[in-house]
């Protein structure tokens, strides 16, 4: 193989790689949305679910080389914190009772 050759393997490997990426990532912030939003009516573990996959989504999404895919699931981790977020506010205003 010539070096040209080894360079375009090695971009298609990458290419491949981040569209997994973007797939594993946004599948991760569909089940994360999903448990945050149960959550706020039953926390605990799926409460703990969402924060895990909240705080692995924040990490891995600078890794993501596609600026368009990069802000669209950005926005999909803004949901689940608001959500996450909800549900603290609604905990708290209950207790206040």
């Amino acid at each position: 193989m010539t070096a040209l050759s080894n360079l375009c393997k090695l971009a298609e490997l990458r290419a491949k790689t981040d569209e997994d990426l973007v797939h594993l990532v946004g599948n991760a912030l569909e089940l994360g949305i999903q448990c945050a939003s149960a959550a706020r009516n039953t926390p605990g573990t799926l409460r703990a679910k969402a924060e895990d996959i909240y705080a692995n989504a924040l990490m891995l999404l600078p890794k993501i080389e596609n600026a368009q895919e990069r802000r669209k699931l950005g926005n999909k981790a803004d949901r689940i914190r608001e959500l996450l977020d909800s549900t603290i506010a609604q905990t708290v205003s209950y207790s206040a009772y």
